[in-house]
């Protein structure tokens, strides 16, 4: 499968989702913050957050199933156009009647589903264009994008609700859709050969045959098992550095923003340094380092007197880099694990366990800051996290 111009078809891949993604980045942060400004209840954020993720994770084994049986390019056109149609309807809505919570809510749910397609489709699309010796550095390509997009989005979609309304801020996601659908016309992915047997499987059998590949890979069931394990410890983070600026360091909204800002760099940072480099890096090892950068830094984050707020900045840009270092292979070593025809169904398995650790991870966490503190908890993430870097490295 070696491919010259694989570089290229990943350039041009990468730029289109790259508006896919930064469109829907500030979609959704205009959204969350329309429903904050409008009600102020807890109770209808507290819907709107398990209408983003609760949907992809329960639908996400059936989505990859779907999306090994059928053209994966079509699936990411399909989904991207799904999320632009919801957002063309919102919008309708908002402009010609009163806006309806309980259709942003609805809305929100469709996004969800739609990227449980997405997901799988892309991820395992990746194999199929790049050469598996570059899949590694492929990944820390899309974690860049992906980083910047979830930067800039924000960033974006705050400055057009100051300048405009809601509505417009909507119409970003159809034009963000339409280019990244354009760019997939001309990009041919190649189809996963079916044979007669295969075609003739019924939908729950191979939905298993997904469960039963990452299962019977015993390395790669293991290490599932940890990165779940990390996702609960390192999930909700993005929740408690502000809180661990005021409550700890005694800061203002500003400072929180720099602690924030800093982490986004350093999420780009760990993107684009795998991206350049990560050819040359063993994929479990690199998973480790990642995990021990994280969990020390958190560690040492948690000890810090409210005095040392300077290096709690550089230690949350370590964070933020140390997030690529561990995701990104652990995709890699799926690609070239898993046989093509499965890969679908295997991410989506990974995602959602992901994605159902999350309120796991939120639960534990409000808990331990109840009971204690906040730098307790960073203190008891590090070391777990460093615990699950030392048990990464001796997996077999």
């Amino acid at each position: 499968m070696e491919n010259k111009n694989w570089k290229k078809k990943f350039f041009a891949l990468y730029t289109g989702q790259f508006f896919s993604l930064l469109s829907s980045a500030a979609v959704q942060f205009s959204i969350i913050w329309w429903l904050t400004d409008t009600t102020g209840s807890p109770l209808v954020l507290t819907l709107a957050g398990l209408a983003g993720f609760l949907p992809q994770a329960l639908v996400g084994p059936f989505a990859g199933t779907l999306t090994d049986r059928y053209s994966r390019k079509m699936m990411m056109i399909l989904a991207d156009m799904t999320v632009a149609l919801g957002s063309l309807i919102l919008f309708a809505s908002m402009y010609f009647s009163e806006p309806s919570i309980a259709l942003v809510i609805l809305v929100l749910v469709v996004r969800s589903l739609a990227t449980a397609f997405h997901m799988p489709a892309m991820q395992a699309s990746v194999p199929l264009l790049a050469p598996e010796e570059h899949l590694t550095k492929v990944a820390g390509w899309g974690q860049t994008v992906s980083s910047v997009s979830n930067i800039a989005g924000p960033a974006a979609g705050m400055s057009l609700l100051a300048v405009s309304s809601i509505e417009w801020v909507l119409l970003l996601d159809v034009l963000g859709a339409v280019i990244a659908c354009s760019v997939l016309l001309f990009i041919r992915i190649p189809r996963v050969p079916r044979t007669e047997e295969k075609v003739s499987t019924s939908f729950i059998a191979e939905m298993k045959e997904g469960y039963q590949a990452i299962v019977k890979h015993r390395r790669l069931f293991k290490l599932t098992i940890l990165m779940t394990a990390v996702a609960i410890l390192y999930i909700p983070l993005g929740t408690y550095f502000p809180l661990m600026a005021r409550n700890h360091f005694e800061k203002d909204v500003v400072e929180a923003g720099i602690v924030e800002i800093v982490f986004a760099v350093g999420l780009i940072a760990g993107g684009s340094i795998l991206g350049v480099l990560g050819d040359s890096f063993d994929k479990i090892k690199t998973m480790a380092v990642g995990m021990m950068v994280m969990g020390a830094a958190l560690f040492i984050s948690g000890l810090l007197s409210p005095s040392l707020f300077i290096v709690f900045i550089v230690l949350s840009g370590l964070v933020g880099l140390s997030g690529p270092l561990f995701s990104a292979p652990f995709y890699a070593y799926i690609q070239t694990e898993i046989e093509p025809h499965l890969l679908g169904r295997v991410f989506s398995f990974v995602t959602s366990l992901s994605l159902l650790a999350t309120p796991i991870g939120y639960a534990l966490a409000g808990v331990f800051i109840e009971l204690t503190s906040v730098a307790t908890l960073f203190i008891i993430m590090g070391a777990l996290i460093i615990l699950n870097a030392v048990v990464t490295i001796k997996v077999r």
